[in-house]
């Protein structure tokens, strides 16, 4: 440990106490050169959590990789400033938060965090909806009176995409009456990747950009924001990201109640014109989300055309948005998160 004793005489007193413990639980475990980047990594993954709370454990982290650094041990120091070892503190602290549930309910989604990449091989299908809509709005497409795509429009997406076939009870009089197209629309505006002005539907840049890249496109599809921002919908989606990876059952009653009950742990009714039970609250969300993986493919159909199961593009979306909710770090990677 003989270099990082020398490197640490030059931290400041706040920071000295700061990281102090760390340091007396590597000393006791390192030989005379310093930790191994094996070592740090353990003290990342598994003290790091136990020990100290919230920011701190970023605060802690980024302060030894600077000691590192200044030590010459420069893995050490990646590790510590990685943000996939802040994304994971992160993670742990969002999962902490939802008191008394067992570890085991997170642990198939964090397990699927672990697997590279954010985009499926499969997402350019999957989004050929997306891709669609987007494509035939081009430069901007007058709306019905009512605000619906017009009649014609309908009926050529429907062609494509047959969805008047899956669901025979709908018939194509209007966007409304198709809720596959509906749903899917209404998605692409609340992620601002379409925008309604004065009567007309128009793409915006961001929408621009998906057309011309898959990786874009998915990406702005499957983020949870603009459309779900405040705290309670992205722990609500978390959570339910969290339960549709246990299982490939897409059951929402099954849903609802993991959901209730994790949400429970943190979160309370406000009781001033809002649900008025944690269900009522999360409920819409898990179905709206829902609803929106069947135009985009999410679902295999089984016996019939409410019986649907998980498939693996439904399952990289719900990696997704359990990767956005529970593990975003502020900040550059170049410093501690602001």
């Amino acid at each position: 440990m003989r270099p990082v004793e020398l490197a640490s005489l030059s931290l400041d007193a706040g920071t000295a106490a700061l990281v102090r413990p760390a340091l007396a639980w590597l000393g006791e475990r390192s030989g005379p050169g310093g930790p191994s980047p094996d070592l740090v990594r353990e003290l990342l993954d598994r003290e790091l959590p136990r020990r100290w709370q919230g920011r701190q454990q970023h605060e802690v982290a980024w302060a030894l990789g600077d000691l590192f650094q200044r030590a010459g041990l420069a893995d050490q120091a990646a590790a510590c400033r990685s943000r996939s070892t802040h994304e994971r503190l992160a993670r742990w602290q969002w999962t902490q938060s939802f008191t008394h549930v067992p570890a085991a309910f997170w642990q198939p989604a964090l397990t699927a965090l672990q697997r590279p990449g954010d985009v499926p091989a499969r997402a350019a299908l999957s989004l050929s909806s997306a891709h669609a809509l987007l494509t035939i709005v081009g430069d901007g497409l007058r709306l019905t009176s009512d605000g619906q795509l017009p009649l014609v429009t309908v009926q050529a997406l429907d062609d494509r995409f047959r969805w008047t076939e899956e669901f025979p009870w709908m018939r194509v009089t209007e966007e409304s009456a198709v809720a596959p197209l509906r749903l899917l629309h209404e998605h692409l505006v609340a992620q601002r990747l379409l925008v309604h002005d004065d009567g007309r539907v128009t793409r915006t840049a961001a929408g621009v950009a998906g057309t011309r890249s898959t990786a874009t496109l998915w990406r702005a599809v499957v983020d949870p924001a603009p459309r779900w921002t405040r705290e309670f919908e992205r722990d609500a989606l978390g959570v339910m990201a969290a339960s549709v990876l246990r299982s490939a059952d897409l059951a929402l009653g099954r849903i609802g109640e993991e959901m209730t009950h994790v949400l429970a742990a943190k979160w309370r009714p406000t009781g001033s014109g809002g649900p008025s039970n944690v269900f009522d609250g999360a409920s819409p969300l898990a179905q709206a989300w829902y609803h929106l993986g069947v135009p985009l493919g999410w679902w295999d159909t089984g016996r019939g055309p409410a019986d649907r199961t998980l498939n693996a593009i439904g399952w990289s979306a719900a990696v997704s948005v359990f990767r956005a909710v529970a593990g975003p770090v502020r900040g550059s990677v170049d410093g501690p998160p602001g």
